[in-house]
């Protein structure tokens, strides 16, 4: 591009097409930026393609002088109304309850690790806890705070007979029980990501059990 900025300009100066075949002055002792430079010599220009420019603002020369001259280029097809992405709320994933991905289908921009990094180097950790889970997939988990299970909670009618049933909500007649531990007390509402409680339910299919402990 350099040598394409010396030919060019020299072409333009003498009205005549040049060759810009990167081999063209293999094998002869001129070089392309001498046989160029004395045309731009000739054309009342500086031989290695420099100008001097003069600020727009204060109205001086630049103490340097800059390389300047003509380069053939395709611009791309590429606009912006064709290419941003904005969305506040919309479709989710049925299995994660995060967003799904994909411009067309109103999807999110996937926040990824290198994101994660950034920001926890920019010290903005509470930005994190909004773009990964406030505005992700947050969910109000009930977590037994006896046992530590967050799969074990499980909403019963007040019909069912269990040995410690206390608790009840009494718009609905339901209440939350921990199955393991057959007793409403110690159930607790927790906001977590669901894909946490996604991630438990298919370690506890593979005989894994993830236990919490909650502190206020």
């Amino acid at each position: 591009m350099l040598v394409e900025s010396l030919a060019s300009k020299a072409g333009a100066c003498s009205g005549r097409y040049v060759d810009g075949t990167p081999f063209k002055h293999a094998g002869k002792p001129e070089g392309a930026a001498d046989e160029f430079g004395h045309e731009l010599v000739k054309a009342g220009y500086n031989y290695h393609g420099s100008e001097v420019m003069v600020n727009g603002m204060l109205g001086t020369e630049m103490p340097a002088e800059i390389f300047i001259g003509s380069v053939y280029y395709q611009r791309l097809r590429h606009m912006v109304s064709d290419k941003f992405q904005v969305r506040s709320c919309g479709p989710v994933n049925k299995m994660t309850h995060q967003p799904i991905k994909g411009r067309k289908l109103g999807g999110g921009i996937r926040f990824g690790e290198m994101e994660r990094d950034s920001l926890l180097a920019h010290g903005a950790a509470y930005l994190l806890h909004d773009r990964l889970h406030s505005c992700s997939d947050r969910h109000i988990a009930n977590v037994c705070s006896t046992c530590g299970s967050l799969l074990a909670p499980t909403v019963v009618g007040t019909g069912i007979s269990l040995s410690n049933l206390a608790a009840a909500d009494g718009s609905r007649g339901t209440a939350i029980v921990c199955r393991l531990c057959d007793s409403p007390k110690g159930v607790e509402k927790v906001a977590l990501p669901y894909v946490f409680k996604y991630l438990a339910s298919e370690l506890a299919a593979m005989n894994i059990r993830i236990s919490l402990t909650l502190k206020k």
